[in-house]
């Protein structure tokens, strides 16, 4: 058998591999970041808000590339605002065909991780997170866009590789730009199963809060 046909015998073997699952929507639920830091042992003694997050994700019906958030089943355009609020990747066939989804378990989105692992970050450099804004101005109070959450699939001939990238807007008060946070994971596997990607979400996140951690030692903060 020449190297083109082993080419061809190890797609075939992915796309038989990955098509039962791939095809469905699956779902996963992310442990809470609190719970995978070390306690803060420092204090700033500064107070922040957390006022908004807001997903700014744009969804394509056919995206280019796969990095592009796009839905299966009833497409970008008929999905609900809760599918979208949830949805965090797209499965592909051993050929690289768009197929189901990736979504959050009911009880998390987008937002609500965003917040969460920015809390964690806040809390672990030093600072008191408070639910509203006081007139007092040394509260910092921080608007959060989210540009970018999203896991992807990457075919090849004898592993695959699963990307995720996150990137997040911070409008901090008294700053003239926003704060920009952004990472890139992959890692490559044998299969795309659900632990894979949820995997892959988890290690995204955890380089977000690293990187997140690295901006507050400089200004506006």
């Amino acid at each position: 058998m020449n190297t083109k046909s082993h080419h061809m015998v190890a797609l075939l073997f992915i796309g038989a591999i990955l098509g039962g699952c791939a095809t469905s929507r699956s779902e996963i639920r992310l442990p809470s970041a609190a719970a995978a830091t070390a306690p803060q042992t420092t204090t700033t003694g500064r107070t922040v808000v957390i006022r908004s997050v807001k997903d700014e994700r744009v969804f394509e019906q056919a995206p280019s590339v796969p990095s592009i958030p796009s839905l299966g089943f009833e497409g970008a355009l008929k999905a609900s605002d809760d599918v979208k609020a949830r949805a965090v990747g797209r499965k592909r066939g051993g050929f690289g065909k768009a197929l189901g989804d990736v979504l959050l378990e009911n009880g998390q989105t987008v937002v609500s991780l965003v917040r969460e692992n920015l809390t964690t970050v806040f809390q672990q450099a030093g600072y008191r997170v408070a639910n509203e804004s006081a007139i007092d101005p040394t509260v910092l109070v921080v608007d959060v866009h989210v540009k970018q959450f999203w896991a992807w699939f990457q075919p090849g001939f004898w592993a695959i590789k699963l990307h995720a990238n996150i990137e997040t807007d911070l409008d901090v008060s008294g700053a003239h730009s926003p704060t920009t946070v952004s990472v890139h994971v992959e890692d490559s596997r044998q299969m795309a199963t659900e632990g894979a990607w949820l995997q892959i979400v988890e290690t995204a996140l955890i380089a977000y809060r690293t990187e997140a951690a690295s901006r507050l030692s400089k200004p506006p903060f």
